[in-house]
C-alpha cells in the first residue's frame, strides 16, 4: 500500500465522500480527488491533517507480502485488463503470505480495510481468505471482513474460467462458507 492508498482507506474506513473530508480539512473536493487520483501528490502536512481528521496515523512495517489494499488493487487491475488468471495468483499471495509471516506481520497485513473490488465475488474472496489465514493462526480478525458488502448475498462459486466445476460445501473452508464464496481449501495452497 502506498500513501495515497493509505489516504483513500483512512477517508473510506470513516464513511466519508471526499467532500465531508475536504469540509474537514478545509480545503475542496477538486484538491481531495486531485490527491486520490494520483494528479497531484501530497505534501507531508496534507498527509499529517488527513490522518488526523480521519483518527489514523502511520506504522511503518517493512514487508515482502502483500496487504489485503494491495491485493484488492492488483485483482482489480487484472480484472480490468481481463486477466482472472493474474486476479487469482494475487489472492493466492496474499492467502500465502498470511500462512508464513510473523504474526504482527499478519495482523498489519491484514488492518487495512481494502476498497470493495469491481466484482463482489473478489471483494468476498480476499475478506474471506484473511478471515480463513487469520482464523487458523489464532490471531484477531479485523472488523472490515464481517462488513455486509463482503459477504454475498446468495452462494456462488469463485470462477476464474469457464472450465471451473463448483466444489462441494464440504470442500470449502468456513470462512469462505461464511462469505457465501465456494472455494476449495485445496485450490488456496500454491504448490
Amino acid at each position: 500500500m502506498d500513501v495515497i492508498d493509505a489516504l483513500r482507506s483512512a477517508r473510506v474506513s470513516r464513511g466519508w465522500d471526499q467532500s465531508e473530508l475536504a469540509q474537514r480539512l478545509g480545503t475542496s473536493q477538486s484538491a481531495i480527488s486531485f490527491i486520490e487520483g494520483r494528479r497531484r501528490a501530497p505534501r507531508l502536512d496534507t498527509v499529517q491533517s488527513w490522518l488526523s481528521a480521519t483518527h489514523h496515523r502511520v506504522v511503518i512495517y517493512p514487508s515482502v507480502f502483500a496487504d489485503a489494499t494491495e491485493t484488492a488493487l492488483a485483482i482489480d487491475g487484472a480484472l480490468g485488463a481481463g486477466d482472472r488468471d493474474r486476479a487469482w495468483r494475487a489472492l493466492l499471495d496474499y492467502s500465502d503470505g498470511l500462512a508464513v509471516c510473523p504474526p504482527v506481520e499478519c495482523v498489519l497485513l491484514a488492518a487495512w480495510a481494502p476498497p470493495p473490488n469491481v466484482e463482489p465475488t473478489w471483494t468476498a474472496a480476499v475478506a474471506a481468505v484473511t478471515e480463513w489465514r487469520l482464523r487458523d493462526r489464532s490471531l484477531p480478525i479485523p472488523e472490515w471482513v464481517d462488513e455486509l458488502q463482503r459477504t454475498l448475498p446468495t452462494v456462488q462459486p469463485l470462477n476464474i474460467s469457464d472450465y471451473d466445476l463448483t466444489p462441494a460445501v464440504g470442500d470449502v473452508p468456513e470462512a469462505f462458507q461464511r462469505h457465501n464464496l465456494l472455494v476449495e481449501a485445496s485450490a488456496l495452497r500454491s504448490a
